[in-house]
């Protein structure tokens, strides 16, 4: 390969690589690459370079820098930059509307939500656990009968006590 012919290749060779190329181009590059030995050499450099590269690792952040951060944030405290009156106008307007706008919507849906049923007395939730038959239930019997309806298969009942 002549050096002209490398940097007319090298785009397509790497637009293949990184499989940008349309699909009828791809196609065409793909059958060269068999009948050109030179060419497909070089297709096999560029991606075994390609597959060699690595993105450096992540550079730790400078000494000093949490302390230089934490100082400047206690300076603009005590400066008192950090507060409401320190807000851009259309942040304070935002905020306010929104608390507004969440105010009214509470108040809305606490008017058209259903009023809460009253809470059971141990009388009331007592006589909730009588049966059909009149039979008082212990909390214990009541368990394990609702056991027995759930591990029921097939007809049949497992029992566990």
């Amino acid at each position: 390969m002549t050096r002209g012919t490398d940097n007319d290749l090298i785009r397509p060779l790497l637009a293949l690589l990184r499989g940008e190329l349309p699909a009828g181009e791809a196609r065409e590059l793909r059958a060269r690459l068999r009948h050109e030995p030179e060419l497909a050499a070089e297709y096999q450099r560029l991606e075994r370079t390609w597959s060699n590269l690595e993105l450096p690792p992540a550079a730790p952040a400078p000494p000093g820098f949490t302390g230089r951060i934490m100082a400047r944030v206690r300076s603009e405290r005590a400066a008192g930059s950090l507060s409401w009156a320190a807000a851009p106008g259309w942040v304070r307007a935002t905020a306010a509307a929104s608390l507004v706008a969440g105010a009214l919507l509470g108040i809305g849906v606490g008017r058209s939500w259903p009023a809460a049923e009253p809470a059971l007395t141990p009388e009331g939730a007592i006589a909730g656990l009588k049966v059909s038959s009149g039979e008082d239930l212990s909390l214990v019997k009541g368990y394990w009968n609702l056991l027995e309806e759930t591990m029921t298969t097939g007809g049949e009942t497992e029992t566990r006590q």
